[in-house]
Parts: C-alpha cells; sequence; structure tokens
C-alpha cells in the first residue's frame, strides 16, 4: 500500500485489522483489572520475605520485559537490593538461593525466558511466573509454584499493564513499597483522559499524538530523557515505534550522552535535518542539574540545525506522569503505522526471525 499523509478513520478501519487502537486506548482498564487478578493470585501464594532476598531477577524479553523495566525505575529508590532485568539465555553466576527470579513470558513460550527457568530451578532460586499459560505456565503448575495468570488475546507489547502491575504487587506483598493501589489507581484514571485526547475520536489539530506522528514520519527519532525514572520510558517510545511504526527511532538518556554522544552531532555533514529530537521532560522528577543539561543540550543541538521537541508528563503522582508518556508513545507509534498505510499489530520480521531459529 501507498504511503499517505493523513490519517482518517475509515484508513484506520481499513488497516488496523487486530484492534491495537481498541488495547491502547483500553490500558487504563488493563490497570485495574491487572490489579484485581495480581491480588487475587498473591492473596494465594507463599511468598520469601523481605529479609530472605539477597536481590531479584526478572527473566523475559520484549513486551513481556518492559514491566519489569517500568517496575525497576518506578521503584529505585525504594528498593533495598538489586533488581536486574535479564535479557538473555542465562542467568548471572550471582543468582542463587538468596535471589527472586520472576519469570515474565506472556506467551509462556519464550524460549529464553523457559532457559532462565529452568536456570533458576538449578540454582535454587525462589520463582514466581507471569504469564497466560504456554509451557511456563504448564511448569509453574506441575512445580507448585506461584503464578498471576494474564489474560490472553493482546500482543504483548499491548499488555503492558499486566507485565507491569504483577511486578509491582509482587514487589509491594513483599514489602519493598507502600500505597500502589491507589497511585494505579490514579494513573488509570489518568490514562482514561488521554485515551480521549490522543484516540481516534479526535483526529483534529488538538491530538498531539496525531500531530506528533505526522511529524516524525520522514524523520529519524531520537528520544532522550532523564537515567532516573524514565530510561524505561524513553525505552517503550522506541519499541512502539519500531513494532507499531515499523519506524527506526534511536534514543539514550542524561547525563551519560552529555560525555559521549553529544559530540557526535557534527558528522555526516547535511544529515541533521533528517532527525528530530524528542526530550521526555517531566521537570518535577529531575535533578536540577538535569534541567540545565537538557536546557544546554537543546541550544547544542539548535546550534547545529537539529530540531528538537519537547514532551512534558502529565498527572500528581510518579506513575502518573510515567504512564502519561506511554500513552503518547503509544499513539504516536499507532498513528505513525496508519501514515505508513500498514496494520500496527503484526511484526512480522520478529515472526520470520523466530520461524528460523525453530
Amino acid at each position: 500500500m501507498s504511503f499517505s499523509s493523513q490519517i482518517s478513520k475509515d484508513s484506520i478501519l481499513a488497516l488496523d485489522k487486530a484492534k491495537m487502537a481498541d488495547a491502547i486506548a483500553g490500558m487504563g482498564g488493563h490497570l485495574r483489572d491487572a490489579s484485581i487478578r495480581s491480588r487475587e493470585a498473591l492473596d494465594r501464594a507463599s511468598l520469601p520475605q523481605k529479609n530472605e532476598l539477597a536481590n531479584i531477577i526478572l527473566a523475559g524479553l520484549g513486551g513481556s520485559a518492559i514491566g519489569g523495566d517500568l517496575a525497576r525505575s518506578y521503584l529505585l529508590s525504594k528498593l533495598s537490593v538489586p533488581f536486574l532485568i535479564n535479557r538473555t539465555y542465562d542467568l548471572p553466576g550471582f543468582a542463587g538461593e538468596q535471589t527472586m527470579v520472576i519469570a515474565s513470558s506472556y506467551s509462556g513460550s519464550t524460549e529464553e525466558s523457559l532457559s532462565m527457568f529452568e536456570a533458576a530451578q538449578k540454582c535454587g532460586a525462589k520463582i514466581i511466573c507471569i504469564t497466560t499459560g504456554g509451557k511456563l505456565g504448564s511448569l509453574a503448575t506441575e512445580h507448585r509454584l506461584p503464578m498471576i495468570v494474564l489474560p490472553t488475546g493482546f500482543q504483548p507489547r499491548a499488555a503492558l499493564a499486566y507485565s507491569f502491575v504483577p511486578v509491582l504487587l509482587t514487589l509491594e506483598r513483599i514489602g519493598f513499597t507502600s500505597g500502589e493501589t491507589g497511585n494505579i489507581q490514579d494513573a488509570a484514571d489518568l490514562l482514561d483522559k488521554l485515551s480521549s485526547d490522543y484516540g481516534i475520536s479526535n483526529l483534529t489539530g488538538s491530538n498531539q499524538a496525531n500531530m506528533l506522528a505526522h511529524q516524525l514520519f520522514s524523520r529519524i527519532p531520537v528520544v532522550y530523557s532523564a537515567s532516573d525514572l524514565f530510561d524505561s520510558v524513553n525505552i517503550r517510545w522506541r519499541g512502539q515505534m519500531q513494532e507499531n511504526g515499523k519506524h527506526v527511532a534511536f534514543g539514550n538518556v542524561l547525563p551519560e550522552m552529555n560525555h559521549n554522544e553529544i559530540n557526535g552531532w557534527d558528522f555526516p555533514h547535511n544529515m541533521q535535518d533528517r532527525f528530530l529530537v524528542l526530550f521526555l521532560r517531566s521537570p518535577q522528577d529531575e535533578h536540577p542539574r538535569i534541567g540545565k543539561r537538557f536546557s544546554i543540550l537543546h541550544d547544542v543541538l539548535a546550534s547545529k540545525g537539529v530540531e528538537v521537541l519537547e514532551v512534558v508528563a502529565q498527572g500528581n503522582t510518579r506513575l502518573a506522569r510515567m504512564f502519561s508518556l506511554i500513552s503518547l508513545a503509544d499513539w504516536t507509534s499507532f498513528y505513525l503505522a496508519i501514515l505508513a498505510g500498514v496494520d500496527p499489530s503484526p511484526v512480522p520480521v520478529i515472526t520470520q526471525l523466530k520461524s528460523k531459529l525453530a
């Protein structure tokens, strides 16, 4: 299908065959449902005590791992033990009997996650599983392990609430945080509002996601954020543009990029206007020096002919602000797909890769 420059309800209906728009619009409800499912499962589970744990590892890939990333970023200042998101086949050498491994695989059949599950058993780690079923669900049942069962029917990336909330509430139940029910509800309420602002019922100039997709469509996005709290939101932005929009995207975090990447915008010549830099901002959550760095970086990029756009988080709580930027990312990536004339749901190259590996 040829590229288009406009988005209409007709083009969305023709392209969005798997109803990705419905999944994005429903994220507020997903947060609430995930909270209910998680609490019911955790009420039946036997979990380790906080003082029994030396470290936590989330074993997962792709959409099943990003929820762990968000939980780690969100709870970083509260966690008294290291929390690692492990995206490979093996566990690190420090994993052992004082490790809690959260095996997260939406399908239950991700080969890397299953390999890490086996490694967790061998080293005697404490295991909890998050899945819709599959092989991982069967193993959890066979070994009588705690398991939070997720609803089927989503692309893993569209089930973000279901990969995030179970991790957050598991860590709350063990004692690493508190008061998260209210925070989840607040974030869900904001997502409901943003779905109205960014959703397909509002394809006007007031729709920030729609307008941003048009600005990004012929450009290469580069996403910059602070390391604290929004590093995982940054990953989500890039991942959604790549999977939903089939659109290449890059990114980095401050202050680290100020020590290397900032120096790389000089060359090659005559390429700078092909990029569009996005700043993900939340001034109330940033270290004061990070705010200063963003200001200087903006001037540096502008002096080199690079366009910069700032998107600012909304919400009354840290969790709501994280999810406000996630909502904008999801809708923007959706409209990028529609502009390109492609269905946002299928990921044919990933499917082909898995087929060849099999």
